[in-house]
């Protein structure tokens, strides 16, 4: 053959492989390159923008929230709205992100909050998505007042027979003055500020993950601060079929400050794990007449940490800081300051198989009715290093067991600082295990027995002390001298630190009894 022929027949194969690989690589690129490329930024002003502007100009925005909510936004977008304006409706935004391009709704410019007003509107949110995933949420000022309570919410997330929703981050938001419904029923609990709901789940399992919110400001909120939910039927148990397929994964609740709330700052359900820490939350359970502040249901090894709860104002049978509710095994509520509340520290309405519930390392300070209720059946809960304090004008019941109903609980290492000649225990059904305690002041005749009780001054630097903010508690840590050093009985579970974060012993070492974990010179 003539080598001319066959070189041409070589260059024609060449140029056939690029021309497929060329289209290859054209094949690949939306996914892998368009949406970087065509994220863009658009800017909302309700005083000096048009609908007909293109909005990727700060100079030329939007005006409406019904632009914005007619728009299908794409991964990598961003929806800024300026500061100091005001929007009255819903705000409603179409599409979704993707991992790693999220779409964001923010703010631009100086000054106050931008306001979405939802104008006495009814149903979802003031701000709503649905079946939608990867979006944040950021900085904007949010209410709905309205003279009569109704089916309102500031923020709602929905999900119904879609799968998976990844990536819902809610931040730095303000939201006030939201008229839900007062009471006690599930349509009232499901009305407040912040609410992620599984609606349905029937056609394919929906469940959502990696939710975040942080550093928000809820106040003067019908009827519960943040909560997660599902409208989807069935029972709930963490571990069966229906949990399986709605449970929240990776939720994190953090630095948020709630307060003047109709009944529960918080209402966690479904969460598989997860943690809810650093919030603050006052003046709750007023305006419905109980309820305590935080609490868990269906959910399953969530951590709540270093939270403050105060001024529950219930006037029923519910007022704690922490309520381990129905279906919630191996939840652990730690490190934590209740204090002046209706009720106490920690509730217990748990199921009979509902095992592994922790209370440890908390400080209770001027609490007034139950400061341990241990009412529904469960399977264990461990109750240890705790510090319980009781000035002399209150009467708690400081622990109080309701229901002739099997339950199981082991009260390991608290500090009971009594000077209430008032104040007493509650004894029911129970199987309760009593060591290493010390029972110091008072001594009601239905104080419990503990064979290795202290009843002597456990030498506090300053008991009493405190005020706002776990920083206010230094003195509820040991003196040199304090018998609780070294006379604690070793924690059951895997604890690491105490509440100011000292290092503890680990299994087989010397703990200490109380919060604080004393560290020798």
């Amino acid at each position: 053959m003539d080598n001319s022929l066959m070189h041409g027949a070589f260059r024609g194969k060449r140029k056939y492989r690029y021309l497929w690989l060329l289209a290859a690589v054209q094949m690949c690129w939306p996914a892998c390159f368009l949406g970087q490329i065509s994220a863009a930024t658009y800017y909302v002003d309700a005083t000096s923008g048009s609908d007909s502007n293109p909005a990727v100009d700060p100079a030329r925005p939007w005006k409406t929230l019904e632009k914005v909510n007619a728009t299908t936004f794409a991964p990598g977008d961003q929806i800024l709205f300026s500061a100091g304006r005001r929007w009255s409706g819903k705000l409603h935004p179409k599409g979704s992100g993707a991992a790693g391009q999220p779409i964001v709704i923010d703010r631009y410019g100086e000054g106050v909050l931008p306001v979405i007003d939802g104008a006495r509107s009814t149903g979802d949110g003031v701000i709503y998505l649905r079946n939608q995933q990867y979006w944040e949420i950021n900085n904007l000022e949010i209410t709905n007042d309205a003279s009569t309570g109704a089916d309102r919410r500031g923020v709602m997330v929905a999900a119904a027979n879609c799968g998976s929703i990844h990536h819902i981050h809610l931040r730095n938001l303000y939201i006030h003055h939201i008229k839900g419904i007062v009471g006690h029923s599930i349509e009232a609990k499901d009305t407040g500020a912040i609410g992620i709901f599984v609606e349905a789940d029937d056609v394919n399992d929906t469940r959502f993950d990696d939710i975040l919110i942080e550093g928000c400001r809820i106040q003067t909120i019908d009827n519960t601060g943040i909560f997660t939910a599902s409208r989807a039927g069935g029972s709930n148990t963490p571990g069966g079929s229906n949990w399986n397929r709605r449970r929240i994964t990776n939720l994190s609740i953090r630095h948020n400050k709630i307060s003047d709330i109709a009944k529960n700052a918080m209402i966690v359900r479904l969460a598989d794990g997860g943690v809810v820490e650093h919030n603050v939350c006052w003046d709750t359970a007023y305006r419905a007449g109980t309820g305590n502040t935080i609490f868990s249901r269906s959910s399953r090894g969530t951590v709540f940490q270093f939270n403050e709860g105060y001024l529950n104002q219930s006037k029923g049978f519910d007022g704690c800081l922490y309520d381990a509710d129905l279906e919630s095994p191996g939840c652990i509520f730690q490190y934590s300051y209740s204090h002046d509340n209706s009720h106490g520290l920690f509730w217990m309405c748990t199921e009979p198989q509902d095992a592994d519930v922790v209370v440890r390392y908390n400080i209770s300070r001027n609490d007034k009715g139950s400061i341990f209720c241990i009412s529904y059946p469960n399977t264990s809960c461990y109750i240890y290093n705790n510090v319980v304090f009781v000035p002399a004008h209150l009467s708690p019941r400081i622990i109080d067991e309701r229901r002739n109903a099997d339950k199981t609980y082991y009260f390991y290492n608290n500090i009971i600082y009594n000077l209430s000649p008032t104040a007493s225990y509650n004894w029911r059904n129970a199987k309760r295990t009593f060591a290493n305690n010390v029972f110091f002041g008072f001594h009601p005749d239905s104080e419990p027995d503990d064979p290795n009780k202290i009843t002597e001054d456990p030498r506090f630097i300053d008991p009493g002390g405190g005020s706002v903010g776990l920083d206010s508690l230094g003195g509820y840590k040991l003196q040199p001298d304090s018998p609780c050093i070294d006379s604690g009985k070793t924690a059951p579970q895997g604890v690491t630190s105490d509440f100011w974060g000292n290092p503890v012993p680990n299994a087989g070492g010397a703990f200490d009894r109380g919060a604080h974990e004393y560290q020798r010179p």
